[in-house]
């Protein structure tokens, strides 16, 4: 059996001489840990997905590099110098594409120490952009199925869209060129637009998420008509998070008509697909519904003025139907004031030819009895009574002497059968 305490001691008495020479400094071993990582790990190839994004002013690009293995994640910081940056550039401009939070990137690099922290690290020195690329086609083609299959792809595309959208919600980052751009343009289209800001991150960590809920946020409110989701143009990666399933989902089931405008006009997002309306840019998103109202209020102008055009047509009809009424009146009464002058003229002719006077200047006389009655029959009458006779040119007053009978054997003679 050992004693630990002997152990000890006897460790302690040997000389520590050859210890003292063969220890290294902090900087020494970090120095030789990176020289033994240059000759074993020069210029490998990593893979992962770019976590947190950090972008000083220096013009170096520092950023976290992830694997998430069921859900336990392996990180590794990676250095992306200005110099490697700027020579970098034109390759991911090519392929439209920067590091930013949440896409899968391949790159290049050699691991190593940092001496100031001890932390390690990566210096990042090339990237393959069709990993990226195609990593992003695959994840959308995914996506796209997965809303398909749940039969909610098309769902806000048959949303109703107000006649009149005034009330706007919009969903982009406060003070941007996109929103700057939008709300420009629905002022100066002169229609009292009432607008909802909802100011969220459109790229980088956290983004999507923010994005989705505030789609969904301004979704529920009764008083929004539509749903503007904006960003001004980027790279591919840059608009990486409008190709996130949480997003696109957001947008596809929102309730109220979502207009989007993301980009530049080459670029296309699956929200652009699943939304009711996909415009180029935040500028022609705004114009899309300025147009609408537009559109409505130049159908009101035009029914109006269909209405104008029918009220004025069946005015002048009824005008002309008067104008004839009232030349047919006119005739009407010429011609009925002739008829009746011609029938006054004939009864006048007839009724004169019934004139006393002038039946009398003919021969006719007219005689009345004492009592000024006119004598009818020659029985209206006595021998003895005093008779005037009217004649054309005055009177005669005569006594009866005797009457005749027209009629034979109707009435004996009562006298010598002498006149008047």
């Amino acid at each position: 059996m050992t004693d630990f305490d002997d152990t000890l001691d006897d460790t302690f008495s040997q000389p520590t001489d050859h210890v003292a020479d063969s220890a290294q400094s902090v900087s020494e071993l970090i120095d030789a840990i990176n020289a033994l990582l240059t000759r074993e790990f020069r210029e490998v190839w990593v893979y992962g997905e770019v976590g947190k994004v950090s972008q000083p002013s220096s013009g170096h690009v520092y950023f976290d590099l992830v694997e998430d293995n069921d859900g336990e994640k392996h990180v590794i910081s990676v250095k992306l110098w200005r110099g490697v940056r700027q020579r970098l550039l034109s390759k991911m401009k090519q392929h439209d594409m920067d590091v930013v939070s949440g896409i899968k990137v391949r790159i290049r690099g050699t691991p190593d120490v940092y001496g100031a922290t001890g932390q390690f690290g990566f210096k990042m020195s090339d990237v393959d952009p069709r990993f990226t690329l195609g990593d992003l086609a695959a994840q959308r083609d995914e996506i796209i199925a997965k809303l398909k299959k749940d039969g909610v792809y098309d769902r806000n595309r048959h949303t109703t869209l107000p006649l009149v959208p005034l009330s706007i919600g919009v969903v982009t980052s406060k003070g941007s060129a996109a929103h700057a751009d939008f709300m420009k343009t629905l002022e100066e289209s002169g229609i009292g637009f009432n607008v909802t800001l909802c100011d969220v991150r459109v790229q980088g960590e956290g983004a999507a998420r923010q994005v989705a809920a505030a789609v969904a946020r301004l979704g529920d409110q009764p008083n929004v008509d539509v749903v503007a989701v904006i960003r001004g143009g980027g790279s591919r990666t840059d608009l990486a998070t409008f190709d996130t399933e949480v997003v696109a989902r957001a947008i596809a089931v929102c309730p109220k008509p979502v207009f989007t405008g993301i980009g530049h006009d080459i670029d296309t997002s699956i929200a652009d697909e699943v939304a009711f309306s996909w415009n180029k840019t935040p500028t022609a998103c705004a114009v899309a519904i300025v147009e609408r109202v537009n559109g409505f209020v130049h159908h009101v102008d035009s029914a109006a003025q269909r209405i104008a055009n029918v009220v004025l047509t069946a005015l002048a009809n009824s005008e002309r139907r008067v104008a004839n009424a009232v030349g047919r009146l006119r005739t009407l009464r010429t011609t009925a004031l002739e008829a009746a002058t011609s029938r006054i003229d004939l009864l006048s002719t007839e009724l004169a030819g019934f004139d006393p006077v002038v039946l009398m200047r003919r021969g006719w006389s007219i005689t009345y009895s004492a009592d000024g009655k006119v004598l009818k029959s020659v029985r209206d009458i006595d021998r003895g009574n005093e008779v005037t006779t009217r004649v054309a040119d005055g009177t005669v007053v005569s006594t009866v002497v005797a009457t005749t009978s027209s009629r034979t054997n109707e009435q004996k003679p009562r006298s010598n059968n002498n006149n008047a």
